[in-house]
């Protein structure tokens, strides 16, 4: 009797830990994509402010020329 009850209690101990493995695993799985995608995300918005500025700065620039030129004539 005693050994069933010990065989019982290793299957139900070995039940929960697949769970928590399996548990665990999913976790993982969800932080590890939830993560890229924010770093996929923060990173295309930052190129895109980063492509924004420079385009702003080769306007100012642009404006500045034209504005020497204008002097110059």
């Amino acid at each position: 009797m005693l050994n069933a009850l010990a065989a019982s209690h290793d299957a139900h101990l070995l039940l929960i830990d697949s769970r928590e493995d399996d548990t665990t695993s999913r976790i993982r799985h969800w932080l590890t994509t939830v993560v890229d995608d924010i770093h996929d995300t923060e990173e295309l918005r930052r190129n895109r402010l980063r492509v924004v500025e420079i385009s702003n700065l080769i306007d100012h620039l642009r404006d500045d020329v034209d504005n020497v030129e204008t002097l110059i004539e």
